[in-house]
């Protein structure tokens, strides 16, 4: 009895599975919506790119800030050194937990040629795929596929496919409204400790700065666009200005700069976290809201449906990424793929004391299980490097795993954490805008 007590709590703390050897192929009990001597078939891991440098110029950084920012040591938007061994770290937990879980061995090159890489064109994209490779198959890692370097791939960008400028003229006046700038005065007393931070003061305090910056956070006026960049809509208000000078104080700390030039010396774990709500407020209304959710991740969503089809069937559907016997697919994207993702599922999640939030090396996880009857049931996890794993490059074990949990999924007909394949079908198609979907897409 105790031993089946501890197999069901293991079960239950999944995201890429973390099992002990002896539970490796199948599980005895039925926990948490998967039936009873279930066996994973395939895991499709969304995963954001790792540490990057801030993409913005330093002159555009600077022109915000009485001091000047600290000098990153890549091109703007490129990943860190520092990016790539913390997704290497991540890689090597999920094999090992992939491997307990049974749809790997724990060692060895037998199953490279079943893991299949599609990663966006960016650099950080492209050498965030190569570093998981490198450390997931150490010897041996599979190539990380991609369209050319330089062109907008559908399933990261949708304007990519000419969806956007067509339908957003067309978005309904109630829905449009849900996108346009909403600032409260929570929100507004933490703009107003960011732009005390940009002047070189702490977050609660006014002092002389050094140099007046030229531009104003503050100052800056409410604004709404259509989007660049394959985002539905952009905003160019207080808010959003200080969600990116929050993720840029997020990556300084996660790449280990010195705390006196985080926030120059103002800015510390507890304060960065009051920050990073700034960066969660702006995602809820441009990448989370349903029309935007809708325009950008309804590609993203339809192929991961079909992947997971692909296995079920076990015969190569039409806009499946990767070959029919894959075990493990990895779409090494963005953060705004996994908000708009999780958006059109309706799931949320607390991790590391933040709501929703999506750091570097953020997977979105899609587990298909097969119970001895045949029939199938689909878990859909998240899981994370906390901020101080990321700052201290902590090595990440079972007993010291990264942050995770496993999302419900309303109206699941299986249990409150895993539907059943025809009831995640289901959902997922609610969410998703079939005129959005660009069908063809290269193998």
């Amino acid at each position: 009895m105790r031993k089946t007590i501890a197999k069901a709590m293991l079960l239950m703390c999944v995201c890429v599975l973390v099992l002990k050897p002896s539970d490796a192929q199948t599980t005895k009990t039925s926990v948490a919506g998967v039936q009873e001597s279930s066996h994973l078939k395939l895991v499709v891991i969304l995963s954001r790119h790792g540490v990057r440098s801030s993409t913005w110029t330093q002159e555009r950084l600077d022109s915000y800030s009485a001091a000047l920012w600290p000098k990153w040591s890549v091109p703007p938007g490129d990943l860190t050194s520092r990016g790539y061994q913390l997704i290497k770290q991540f890689a090597s937990y999920d094999r090992t937990s992939l491997a307990q879980a049974g749809l790997f061995a724990a060692h060895g090159c037998e199953d490279a040629s079943k893991t299949y890489i599609w990663a966006d064109t960016d650099e950080r994209t492209m050498e965030s795929g190569k570093a998981f490779a490198e450390a997931f198959f150490p010897g041996c890692p599979p190539p990380v596929h991609s369209l050319a370097a330089g062109e907008r791939d559908p399933l990261y960008h949708s304007a990519a496919n000419g969806v956007k400028q067509a339908t957003t003229d067309t978005i309904p006046a109630q829905q449009a409204k849900d996108a346009q700038p909403q600032i409260g005065p929570v929100q507004r007393e933490l703009i107003q400790e960011m732009q005390h931070v940009l002047l070189g003061c702490a977050p609660k305090l006014s002092c002389t700065p050094t140099r007046m910056p030229l531009l104003s956070l503050t100052a800056a006026p409410a604004s709404s666009l259509h989007g660049t960049n394959g985002n539905a809509v952009e905003s160019q208000d207080p808010l959003a200005l200080a969600s990116s000078f929050a993720e840029d104080l997020l990556l300084e700390y996660a790449d280990g700069m010195p705390m006196d030039q985080v926030g120059w010396g103002n800015v510390d774990e507890v304060q960065l976290r009051k920050f990073l709500d700034l960066h969660t407020e702006n995602f809820q209304r441009t990448h989370r809201t349903p029309v935007q959710a809708r325009l950008e991740s309804s590609q993203m969503l339809w192929q991961i449906t079909r992947t997971l089809q692909q296995a079920v069937e076990h015969k190569p559907v039409p806009g499946a990424i990767g070959p029919a016997d894959s075990k493990l697919v990895l779409l090494d994207g963005h953060d705004t793929n996994i908000a708009g993702v999780a958006a059109l599922l309706g799931v949320h999640w607390m991790l590391d004391g933040r709501r929703d939030d999506t750091p570097p090396g953020t997977e979105l996880a899609f587990q298909l299980w097969q119970d001895q009857r045949g029939a199938y049931a689909v878990r859909v996890t998240v899981a994370m490097q906390t901020l101080r794993q990321m700052r201290q490059m902590q090595i990440l074990t079972e007993a010291s795993p990264p942050a995770h949990a496993t999302l419900a999924l309303q109206g699941c007909n299986v249990g409150q954490t895993a539907c059943s394949w025809i009831g995640f079908r289901r959902i997922a198609g609610q969410g998703i805008d079939n005129k959005d979907v660009f069908q063809a897409r290269p193998k």
